[in-house]
């Protein structure tokens, strides 16, 4: 990603912190546009510890500058502001609007810890917005070291994708297996419309995506039956939702539907997120430590375990004949 990128995030972040400073009326401590890492890092709003290493690894982007204990804009914005309508101009026409669209998110969140003066952030919100930074090695490798251990003979003809976050997994998908049949359902209402314009802004002709649920498209495939389920969640999968994902995944296998689900299963965090403040700072990512707990899910919906990584990432099961 070019240096002229983050800039131009660091410009329209600053004017989103100028803002938020306006709107809480806390223009004393934010007297000139600055980041809102700034007015969040004050330990009375938010673990200092934890927080602190989510503003280490941003400034290592490039995103804010370190001054002790705050994270600013660099001089030469703080100096000049550039036009906010200039940056986003920019963005959209390297397609890296998305970004502005993280701050944004971020933006909100932390906007809520000034209100609210808690001291918990909920990145478990922010991680898939994290993956719109092409930058980073993200979630897009992790996916694409998963998708390498099916061994698939031949290709699928149809593919399932559980979807819980912008859609990117299903992207992949589509753009991995060209001469298959993509389908992507969204299962997060809070990310329904981020997931539709993901779907649309690429534009990929064998890529078909529903937002409800129950729809018509599971209902065909519950007819049809799909050769591969894919279900990726980094973040873990409480017991609903995994039940969820498995009920319908039962529904539309057939005899040696591939299942491959990305979860973490132990507690290591930094081998299955981005980065290993994220993992400290995310509620119940233990919840799933117990491998046997994935394993006794999969057997009640008829999956059969073939293989699980070595690193704690994913694990690839097929469904078994049914009478």
């Amino acid at each position: 990603m070019t240096k002229e990128i983050f800039e131009n995030i660091a410009i329209l972040s600053a004017y989103i912190a100028q803002q938020i400073a306006e709107d809480e009326g806390i223009g004393n401590f934010c007297k000139t546009p600055c980041d809102l890492a700034v007015i969040s890092h004050n330990k009375r709003y938010t673990n200092k510890d934890l927080f602190g290493k989510m503003l280490f690894h941003l400034a290592e982007y490039g995103y804010f500058e370190r001054r002790g204990v705050v994270f600013v804009l660099a001089d030469k914005w703080r100096r000049v502001l550039p036009a906010k309508a200039t940056s986003r101009d920019y963005l959209r026409e390297q397609g890296a609007n998305q970004l502005f669209l993280f701050q944004e998110y971020l933006a909100k969140s932390f906007l809520e810890i000034i209100r609210n003066e808690t001291e918990k952030i909920d990145l478990a919100k922010l991680v898939y917005f994290i993956d719109t930074i092409d930058g980073s090695r993200s979630l897009h490798s992790l996916r694409s070291e998963a998708i390498s251990q099916l061994e698939f003979s031949g290709t699928p003809k149809k593919i399932l994708d559980i979807n819980y976050g912008f859609g990117y997994s299903a992207i992949q998908l589509a753009s991995v297996f060209q001469e298959s049949e993509v389908y992507s359902l969204q299962l997060n209402t809070a990310l329904k419309e981020p997931f539709e314009y993901t779907i649309k802004r690429y534009e990929k002709g064998n890529l078909e995506s529903s937002i409800i649920y129950p729809s018509e498209m599971l209902n065909n495939l519950i007819k049809e039956k799909v050769d591969l389920i894919f279900g990726f969640n980094p973040l873990g999968i409480s017991t609903p939702n995994l039940d969820r994902v498995l009920n319908i995944a039962s529904q539309v296998s057939k005899d040696g539907t591939k299942l491959l689900l990305y979860v973490p299963y132990k507690d290591e965090p930094r081998n299955t997120l981005i980065s290993e403040w994220l993992g400290l700072c995310i509620d119940g990512i233990n919840e799933y430590a117990n491998f046997d707990t994935i394993r006794a899910a999969l057997t009640k919906y008829n999956f059969e375990l073939t293989k699980k990584s070595l690193n704690s990432r994913y694990i690839i099961s097929y469904h078994s004949k049914t009478d």
